[in-house]
């Protein structure tokens, strides 16, 4: 399936949510967050790979209750992980080389599933937005000649994922929720992206890139319970 194709998709399911959650009297919701951020491959070399490492993530969202059914959403997650050497080759000092952070912008869209207990309310949730990667290779695994280092980007992704919100008080509650995120590297698989100065060079695993978040946080409500 074509990009074009799974961004026209994603249009249509967000257009989705947007109508089934229609503006009434809004609540906003303040979101502080952090949790755990699982992470893929993203370099290939012929003799080893480039693997991110698992971190912590955190950030912040402000939310928009339009209805009892759903909201939108403007959410920031910082993610970051260091890159790792699976195989050592020759004249390789150390496993990890460096690592990349990435700043996270997302417009998400809502929807509420309303359990048995008034304070508690189950959602799913669909959003896109634009990753800034920030990589940064160590100063020995570069060319001191001619520094090589990969270029940062403003890339697209879009993230779809499952929570809960428990009400804890009538303006505070707790929000739990899991997520998965993909974004497009910009880059076509396997073309090449640095070289050290062992003469190994690395290219994308991937031309998309998947990862997962787990997070937890606060809420501070403006206006009604949930």
């Amino acid at each position: 399936m074509s990009r074009v194709v799974r961004i026209l998709a994603l249009s249509v399911m967000v257009g989705a949510v947007v109508g089934a959650a229609r503006p009434s009297a809004a609540e906003v919701e303040i979101s502080p967050f952090a949790g755990y951020y699982i992470a893929s491959d993203l370099y290939n070399s012929t003799g080893s790979k480039v693997e991110l490492t698992n971190d912590v993530l955190y950030g912040g969202r402000i939310t928009f209750n339009m209805s009892r059914q759903g909201g939108l959403e403007f959410a920031y997650t910082r993610t970051g992980s260091d890159a790792k050497l699976q195989t050592l080759q020759p004249g390789q000092p150390r496993e990890t080389i460096g690592r990349v952070d990435f700043d996270n912008y997302d417009i998400n869209f809502l929807g509420y599933q309303y359990a048995a207990s008034p304070r508690v309310v189950p959602f799913g949730l669909i959003g896109f937005g634009w990753a800034v990667s920030h990589p940064k290779i160590d100063s020995d695994f570069t060319d001191i000649a001619l520094p090589n280092q990969p270029k940062g980007n403003t890339l697209f992704n879009f993230n779809f994922g499952l929570g809960t919100k428990i009400e804890m008080s009538p303006k505070l509650g707790l929000r739990l929720e899991g997520r998965w995120r993909i974004t497009d590297t910009a880059v076509t698989t396997s073309s090449g992206i640095w070289c050290d100065p062992w003469g190994y060079c690395y290219s994308y695993a991937s031309d998309w890139y998947d990862s997962g978040e787990f997070s937890g946080g606060l809420t501070y409500k403006f206006g009604g319970g949930y």
